[in-house]
């Protein structure tokens, strides 16, 4: 399952970064390729991605685990999607930890490809630890 993963120190409260992470109205300000939210509720939300082309680009994903100020997880519901063909699953995890210097943020995430995309998971997760990247350069624009 190619996993990729990211780490930096935010000079920010934990609490502060948790806030941010917490509440998915915020992807689009953090998240990269992120346009819009709909549907956001407690525990399930639709991120909306613009696709090359300019089409709107719907993801469902649905909260596994949330342990206020460190701990949030989330996984894409891929049946029924056209992220089907490719992915069984994805899985996104976000870590807080307070530092001297403010708070570690750790981004995880697992995918598991599907059929012929396998052969795939070493540029699956290249392109996927620079999504973290910039998904932590995107935290750190806003708290730092």
């Amino acid at each position: 399952m190619p996993t990729a993963n990211r780490s930096r120190t935010i000079e920010a409260a934990q609490e502060d970064v948790w806030a941010l992470i917490e509440d998915p109205h915020h992807l689009p300000r953090w998240w990269p390729g992120v346009t819009r939210m709909e549907a956001v509720e407690e525990e399930s939300w639709t991120q909306v991605f613009s696709s090359r082309r300019g089409r709107a680009v719907r993801v469902d994903f649905r909260l596994l685990e949330s342990h206020a100020p460190s701990l949030r997880s989330w996984e894409q519901e891929i049946e029924g999607s056209p992220f089907e063909r490719i992915l069984n699953q994805s899985i996104t995890i976000v870590r807080l930890e307070p530092v001297q210097r403010g708070t570690a943020v750790t981004i995880e995430l697992h995918q598991k490809l599907r059929g012929y995309s396998r052969t795939g998971g070493l540029m699956l997760r290249r392109a996927t630890r620079k999504q973290l990247d910039e998904a932590l350069e995107g935290l750190q624009r806003i708290l730092g």
